[in-house]
């Protein structure tokens, strides 16, 4: 992965495409899943508050990040809709 690939506001390049297969098949966004897991057992075994409040905001950040990033797939892919019928965001499935 390449720093010049990490943004802040979802945008798609020329070259980007549809990737469905492997944990794609499942879930729409993996490396989300994986952070909101994260922040749900930071969340659950520290008693700080103010760190509580930022695992939600940042679960919060990413939960509207990935509904941006879908509208922009949807406008790009036109199988991008029935891809997301079929998948969960974050949980397969659901």
């Amino acid at each position: 992965m390449k720093l010049s690939n990490l943004n802040i506001i979802p945008t798609l390049k020329d070259q980007h495409q549809l990737v469905t297969g492997g944990i794609y098949r499942w879930i729409r966004h993996p490396m989300y899943t994986s952070v909101i897991t994260l922040c749900f057992a930071f969340a659950s075994t520290n008693d700080h508050k103010i760190a509580q409040f930022a695992m939600l905001v940042l679960i919060l950040n990413l939960f509207l990040k990935s509904n941006l990033e879908e509208k922009l797939l949807i406008q790009r892919f036109d199988s991008y809709q029935a891809y997301k019928d079929k998948t969960g965001q974050f949980i397969p499935f659901l």
